[in-house]
């Protein structure tokens, strides 16, 4: 699944992000996430459905966690390293994990919208 920044509340000079997401939607997907891999690029993430919250336990880099409402719209953007617990989001209902870094590189902030496409 790609989704792509439909309006930045930025003006970031970089181009508009576009991200190709693996969804996490089973059990064992949630659960498993991006623990135990060796790392994720630049263009890619994991989207995690009903979900407001994360952890980085067992992981070995830090990522950008988007929290995002129901329409698409970024509610929350904060930094996890590893082996941390982030507090619930209030209004998120997913959240997309990406490269560490990535969310300051693109000027991604609270009010931008992403879209599937």
């Amino acid at each position: 699944m790609f989704i792509r920044r439909l309006k930045s509340t930025s003006s970031s000079a970089n181009p508009d992000p576009c991200f190709n997401l693996r969804v996490a939607d089973s059990l064992y997907t949630r659960f498993m996430g991006l623990m135990f891999k060796p790392g994720i690029q630049h263009d890619q993430g994991l989207l995690i459905k009903d979900c407001n919250w994360v952890h980085t336990v067992f992981m070995r880099f830090s990522i950008d966690v988007l929290y995002l409402d129901g329409t698409g719209k970024v509610v929350a953007v904060k930094r996890l390293k590893p082996f941390r617990l982030s507090m619930p989001v209030w209004g998120a209902v997913q959240v997309v994990e990406i490269q560490a870094g990535a969310a300051e590189y693109y000027g991604i902030a609270a009010g931008d919208r992403f879209v599937a496409g």
